[in-house]
């Protein structure tokens, strides 16, 4: 009776450490994937990039949204008045850049634009000077 208590035990235990291995590999997972993200489809995404300045004086701007009309995605650019972003392959992109925050950098005009993407290209560079 002592053996198949002991057994019953050593079963029940097994159980439970298989259980808890499966939930912590799966959250190691989740924990990666949330810090790395998952990776870009390889041929099948560009990357865009660019940088936007000053039409009058040539300024790098910051904070400027830029929007790929077609797939919704947008990127603000940064302090240098860089953006990238990753959108799938199209022939043509349809840029709409926008100024979120006029009271920081100025009123800019809202400047739409389409650039056409050269075939087997993996990279799109986008430099426009606002008014």
């Amino acid at each position: 009776m002592k053996a198949l208590n002991q057994n019953r035990y050593l079963n029940r235990r097994k159980l439970f450490r298989t259980i808890f291995g499966v939930f912590s590999l799966s959250g190691i997972m989740f924990a990666f994937q949330a810090c790395y993200g998952t990776p870009q489809d390889f041929g099948q995404d560009v990357l865009i990039k660019g940088k936007v300045t000053s039409a009058a004086n040539k300024a790098i701007i910051s904070g400027i949204k830029v929007l790929v009309n077609q797939s919704g995605q947008y990127a603000q650019s940064a302090a240098d008045g860089t953006f990238s972003i990753y959108c799938e392959r199209m022939p043509e992109y349809n840029f709409i850049f926008s100024d979120t925050d006029g009271a920081q950098n100025g009123q800019y005009q809202v400047c739409d634009t389409t650039v056409q993407l050269a075939d087997q290209a993996e990279n799109l560079t986008v430099n426009v000077e606002l008014k």
